[in-house]
């Protein structure tokens, strides 16, 4: 760009020339004077153009300096630049500097993240907001069998041979930023496997999403699981056949007439005792068995709750009256929810029977059903007994687990009551709470749909 200042002196002394000559050739005053006037004009419209452009470009110059002071994490109270060349320079080249650093940052924080996603166990997938393919590591390749560069830029249809986890990456759009869905999905091509999947919508430029896939290779648990199913189930079959005859024969001697010795009834009474437990606890790991093998099949209906707590009731009469118990129904008779009546009695005989062992003589158990949101209802086990730890409430559902060992095994508990209760909401798509305090009792809800899901019934 032009010097504003030579570009208004050049013009100035083309003016004096042409006066000059027009002096010496002897042209009329007024003619002098109007060409003199049109080249002076000329010249300042001109120069003045020219201070506009360049007034223009400084601002640019100090507008990407501001920006690289942005980048570069300069401190901006040091107040505005000085326009002098030393001190313009010197920003400039320390500004660079810094946003070299820092690019030189990001891309060792790229590189690590880069190198941890290569060596993840999990496959991880990730998609534009079109559904095309950005990023896979080694891992998915292994374990959804594609070439790493063929998949680039490519659809999910394109690489994901399985409907259900395309339509994991569809529904990503749908998911608000802090939610994720997760999936066990089997597959048969490369290789037959059953993998736990996350999905997951992350942020893109303009409000879009895209999705993540995270896919964990859950075959040898599945595999492990079902053998430690089948060894419960068998043991329990096989001890099922023996221990009843064996409890039936010690049923048998202990109203022997021939046992009125000082100790010969006490042992046999406590070899029933302790078979009758051992009986319990067979029965209760084929019960837990069947249900997480999922060989129970559900045969759900609308059941009227007051009905199923009034039958429970009457099942435990002697061991209420024997404790001096009162129980208590004031669930409303129109009161329903869409269960299996029989696997509902099941959960509240064992609500029930818990209840019973750990409440006092002179105490309270009530049945009670609240609403519970829209779809669904609440239905409560109440008593007034010696309550449970808060410690120990986290872990109360898990097998063989007992906060009072000792007078557990005294009132003949399994320890595998909780746990079947919590399996079988789970296959009735319920949810079970607990709460307690120590020395007021212990809430149980047992929470069930009201209504039928699409399917009217189902496995595990």
């Amino acid at each position: 760009m032009c010097n504003p200042s030579l570009v208004l002196v050049c013009w100035m002394v083309a003016a004096m020339v042409v006066v000059g000559g027009g002096v010496a050739w002897e042209w009329p005053f007024w003619v002098l004077g109007l060409m003199g006037a049109g080249l002076v004009g000329a010249a300042v419209l001109m120069t003045r153009n020219t201070l506009g452009q360049t007034r223009m470009n400084q601002e640019d110059v100090m507008s990407g300096i501001r920006q690289l002071q942005q980048l570069s994490g300069l401190n901006e109270s040091r107040g505005p630049l000085e326009m002098e060349p030393d001190v313009l320079g010197s920003h400039i080249q320390r500004m660079v500097a810094d946003v070299n650093k820092r690019m030189a940052s990001l891309e060792e924080e790229r590189t690590k993240i880069i190198a941890i996603m290569e060596n993840l166990v999990e496959g991880v997938v990730a998609f534009d907001p079109k559904g095309k393919v950005l990023f896979t590591n080694p891992s998915a390749h292994r374990i959804l069998g594609f070439d790493a560069y063929a998949s680039q830029g490519r659809s999910v249809w394109e690489i994901i041979r399985n409907q259900e986890l395309a339509a994991l990456v569809e529904g990503c759009q749908q998911l608000a930023w802090h939610e994720r869905r997760r999936a066990e999905v089997e597959l048969y091509s490369p290789a037959s496997m059953v993998l736990e999947v996350y999905a997951l919508p992350f942020p893109f430029p303009n409000q879009k999403k895209g999705s993540v896939l995270v896919l964990h290779d859950v075959t040898e648990l599945r595999r492990l699981e079902q053998v430690r199913a089948e060894f419960i189930e068998n043991v329990s079959h096989e001890l099922r056949t023996p221990l009843t005859a064996i409890v039936g024969y010690l049923e048998t001697l202990v109203d022997e007439p021939s046992l009125e010795t000082p100790n010969n009834r006490k042992f046999v009474h406590i070899a029933h005792q302790h078979a009758e437990r051992l009986s319990r606890l067979v029965e209760d790991l084929r019960s837990l068995s069947e249900i997480e093998s999922g060989k129970v099949v559900l045969r759900s209906e609308s059941v009227l709750l007051c009905e199923v707590a009034k039958d429970v009731s009457e099942m435990f009469q002697h061991q209420l009256s024997k404790k001096n118990l009162k129980i208590a129904n004031t669930i409303g008779e129109e009161i329903r929810a869409w269960v299996d009546r029989d696997r509902l009695i099941q959960i509240l005989v064992n609500l029930v029977d818990n209840a019973i062992k750990y409440t006092p003589a002179g105490g309270t158990i009530a049945f009670q059903a609240i609403p519970f949101g829209d779809e669904r209802i609440s239905l409560q086990v109440k008593d007034t007994g010696q309550g449970i730890p808060s410690t120990d409430l986290p872990r109360i559902t898990e097998r063989f687990y007992r906060v009072d060992r000792a007078r557990s095994r005294a009132e003949g508990g399994t320890g595998l009551g909780l746990s079947i209760v919590k399996h079988l909401l789970q296959l009735l798509d319920g949810k079970l709470r607990i709460q307690s305090e120590l020395g007021k009792g212990t809430t149980v809800e047992v929470i069930l749909p009201v209504s039928p899901p699409n399917l009217s019934s189902h496995r595990l």
